[in-house]
């Protein structure tokens, strides 16, 4: 859909920035929001924009700031621009890039009084969000996709296609900026952005809700169906949960290997998110902490990342790594 013709209830009321790169997309939201934030009895108070540098691309990157400086004075409102360059890391570029952005937005926000921050992922942003993860192997929570809401970082445009947007601002002749960075199909979303997305688009061509608005309505009830089985599974936790030393978490082991393989999944994710926030667990982990609750008989131990898991008795503990 283009545009949406009014504000979410998340905008209602609130002092809203919008974090713009300089693309089409944030381009659009920055006037989209300037719109309704100038009409008679507004219904949120526009505070300005914010600009995260990460220097990638060096004169490019140098660019595309000017661009978004002259974006604000257009508007009438101030930027907060925040110099976020990416250390060389284990990690991808982009996802050390992303983390940097939100922190640099949520410091933004502060410096600008925003209650909420506006990102302008669109129906395709959730639609590669969705193909990613599941060629990932994703369970349903990472197949809920992009969130409309998440802390203070609102994204009104998450129904909105990204052509629709690039319309609207071509007919209003509003400029916008192109990174090149975004053709280089070595990065797996743009991958799936350039080759895979346009041959679903082949194939669903007859269908009548084919491609990426089905992908992105998938999300939507992937995120439905997660926000129901994550508080059923925290209900169920705080009935497994037994007392443990500090730091530690103990689970009826009966309880556990009896629960419905999707809530027993979230428990264990929950239990080990307690003991060792930082560490990175995957599906291997959690299924291996599930067939030593469920095996008939014995005790046994496993050596995970950050932390140690042990069958004693009726118990299941995780506890932290000595």
């Amino acid at each position: 859909m283009p545009l949406p013709p009014v504000p979410g209830d998340d905008l209602v009321g609130q002092r809203v920035a919008a974090a713009v790169s300089g693309g089409a997309d944030s381009v659009a939201l920055a006037w989209w929001l300037h719109d309704f934030a100038t009409r008679p009895a507004p219904a949120f108070v526009f505070v300005g924009l914010i600009h995260v540098n990460h220097g990638l691309r060096v004169a490019e990157s140098d660019a595309d700031e000017q661009f978004c400086r002259r974006l604000a004075a257009q508007l009438n409102l101030p930027i907060d621009v925040r110099a976020a360059h990416v250390p060389s890391s284990g990690r991808s570029p982009e996802a050390a890039a992303r983390d940097l952005r939100y922190a640099a937005f949520e410091r933004a926000a502060d410096a600008l009084g925003a209650t909420v921050v506006c990102t302008a992922h669109t129906a395709d942003d959730q639609a590669e969000t969705v193909l990613l993860r599941m060629l990932r192997g994703a369970g349903l929570r990472g197949l809920s996709g992009i969130r409309a809401r998440n802390g203070r970082t609102v994204r009104p445009l998450l129904a909105c296609r990204r052509e629709d947007l690039r319309a609207m601002l071509r007919a209003a002749g509003r400029p916008w900026r192109e990174d090149a960075s975004n053709s280089d199909i070595s990065i797996p979303r743009n991958r799936i952005r350039h080759e895979l997305l346009p041959a679903i688009a082949r194939v669903s061509a007859d269908m009548a809700s084919g491609g990426v608005d089905a992908l992105a309505r998938f999300a939507t009830y992937a995120a439905d169906d997660e926000q129901f089985l994550e508080e059923a599974a925290i209900q169920l936790l705080a009935r497994l949960v037994l007392p443990a030393a500090p730091g530690s978490v103990a689970l009826a082991r009966s309880g556990l290997a009896a629960a419905p393989l999707p809530l027993a999944r979230r428990v264990i994710r929950m239990a080990a998110t307690q003991v060792a926030p930082d560490r990175p667990w995957s599906t291997v982990h959690i299924e291996a902490v599930l067939r030593l609750a469920r095996r008939v008989q014995g005790g046994g131990t496993l050596d995970l990342p950050g932390i140690l898991v042990e069958r004693v008795s009726k118990e299941v503990r995780l506890g932290p790594r000595s």
